[in-house]
C-alpha cells in the first residue's frame, strides 16, 4: 500500500509538489540540460538548469519534457521526476500514490504518456484530476455537489477555462497558450521597436519586473541586449507602459475565449457566475492590475488567487488528502 501520497503539477514551466502530511514542498523550472549523446543523463535540473538557457555548449541540450501541458520528452520525463523525489528524499518511488494534474479536456493519448512515465518511474498508484477543478479546490471556496465555479487557469504552457461543479468540467477549453507566451511576445517587440534582440529569461524578467495592465504605469527597468544592427551589447530604459501591448496581447486573447465560453453557458451557471464572479488562478494571474482590468471587461467580479501560482498543486493535496473527494473528482478510466 502507499505510504507517501503526493500532488504534482508537472506543468510546461513549474512543477509544483504538494506531500500530504507536509504541504509544498517543491516548486522549481520544469527543465533540465541533458548531454546531446545520451538524453537520458541529466547534468542540471530545476532552477540551476534553467540559469543556463541561452548558455549552453554543443554538447549540452537544455530540455523542457513537458510542453503546453502535455508530456512530449518521455526520457527527460522521468528522469526529471526521479530527481525532484531524490531531492524530497523520497528513496522509494513504488511506495507513492501520486496524482498528477492534467489539462481541461485531456486526451486518453495524453494520460497513456502520464501512465507510462508513471510506470517507469514505479509509482504504486496514480490518479488524475483536471486542473481547473484542481484550482477552485486549492482557493479554498466551497466545493460540494450544489455548487459550480467558472474558472481560468493561466499557466505556463497552457490556460485552462471552463466551468466546473462536482460532476466535473461542464464546459471547457485547454489552450496551447500561457504565460511563456508573453516572454516570446516581449521578445520580438523589443525587437521590432527597439532594434534590440533580448533572450528568454531577460523577457521573463522584462515581465516580472514591470510587466503591467494599468493604465499609465510608470515603473521602469533596465534590459540588456543584442543591438541587431550592430550586434554589438546594448542596454535601454523601459517603462512598463511602453510594452502594455506585447503584455496584453496575452490577456485579451484569453479574455476573447472566456467570453466566448460564457455565452454558452447554461443559465443556472450563468446565474452564479454573475452572483460569484470568476475565479483566476496560475502564474500569468499575479501581473499588476488583472483585477481591474478583467472586471471592466467581463462585468462581473474577478476573484485572483491568494497563491496563485500554487493552487493547482494545493487543490491536488487537498484531494488526496479526502478519498471520497478523490473518488468524486479523478478522471475514470475505463
Amino acid at each position: 500500500m502507499a505510504s507517501v501520497k503526493l500532488a504534482i503539477d508537472f506543468g510546461s514551466i513549474d512543477t509544483n509538489i504538494y506531500l500530504v502530511g507536509s504541504g509544498l514542498v517543491l516548486s522549481e523550472p520544469t527543465v533540465a540540460t541533458v548531454d546531446v549523446e545520451n538524453m537520458g543523463e541529466i547534468k542540471l535540473f530545476g532552477h540551476e538548469a534553467k540559469k543556463m538557457i541561452g548558455k549552453t555548449s554543443k554538447n549540452t541540450k537544455v530540455v523542457f519534457p513537458v510542453f503546453e501541458g502535455e508530456i512530449v520528452n518521455q526520457m527527460v520525463a522521468v528522469s526529471l521526476l526521479d530527481k525532484f523525489l531524490e531531492k524530497l528524499e523520497i528513496k522509494n518511488a513504488n511506495s507513492c500514490h501520486v496524482l498528477f494534474s492534467v489539462p481541461c479536456g485531456v486526451t486518453a493519448e495524453m494520460i497513456n504518456k502520464y501512465k507510462r512515465v508513471s510506470k517507469i518511474c514505479g509509482f504504486a498508484k496514480v490518479n488524475f484530476v483536471e486542473a481547473p477543478i484542481l484550482s477552485i479546490i486549492g482557493q479554498r471556496v466551497p466545493f460540494n455537489n450544489s455548487s459550480s465555479y467558472f474558472v481560468i487557469d493561466m499557466a505556463g504552457g497552457a490556460t485552462n477555462i471552463a466551468a466546473v461543479s462536482m460532476d466535473g468540467v461542464v464546459s471547457g477549453v485547454s489552450l496551447n497558450y500561457g504565460a511563456n507566451n508573453i516572454n516570446i511576445e516581449l521578445m520580438d517587440y523589443i525587437a521590432e521597436t527597439y532594434g534590440l534582440q533580448i533572450g528568454l529569461l531577460s523577457a521573463e524578467k522584462l515581465k516580472n519586473e514591470i510587466g503591467s495592465l494599468a493604465q499609465n504605469d510608470m515603473l521602469a527597468t533596465v534590459v540588456n541586449g543584442r543591438d541587431l544592427e550592430t550586434g554589438a551589447p546594448r542596454s535601454i530604459s523601459i517603462k512598463a507602459d511602453d510594452v502594455k501591448i506585447p503584455v496584453r496581447k496575452y490577456y485579451d486573447r484569453i479574455y476573447d475565449y472566456a467570453n466566448a465560453l460564457l455565452t454558452k453557458l447554461p443559465p443556472e451557471i450563468s446565474a452564479e457566475v454573475r452572483r460569484l464572479g470568476i475565479y483566476v488562478s496560475g502564474i500569468a494571474s499575479t501581473i499588476y492590475g488583472l483585477e481591474k482590468y478583467y472586471t471592466d471587461k467581463f462585468g462581473v467580479k474577478i476573484n485572483i488567487a491568494e497563491n496563485a501560482g500554487l493552487s493547482v498543486a494545493l487543490g491536488g493535496g487537498m484531494v488526496l488528502e479526502d478519498g471520497s473527494l478523490l473518488k468524486k473528482v479523478a478522471i475514470s478510466e475505463k
